[in-house]
């Protein structure tokens, strides 16, 4: 996987998204499948979720975290 500096800076795909958040790219389509994150911001053909960088920085600012009282 990428480092996550090395990230697009325009649109992110589920492989980019799983890159920044330290998961595999499945837990990201789980996530979307159980809308645990936000709605693509467009999408690329049929199958292909993108999200603009800021969108997923914010929901990953938000999140519940374990351990913590939010």
């Amino acid at each position: 996987m990428p480092a996550p500096e090395s990230l697009p800076s325009d649109w992110w795909t589920t492989n980019d998204v799983a890159t920044y958040l330290g998961v595999r790219p499945n837990t990201v389509r789980n996530y979307v499948a159980k809308g645990l994150m936000p709605k693509p911001d467009r999408r690329m053909g049929e199958r292909a979720n993108v999200w603009k960088p800021a969108t997923i920085r914010k929901w990953n600012a938000s999140r519940p975290r374990k351990g913590t009282s939010k």
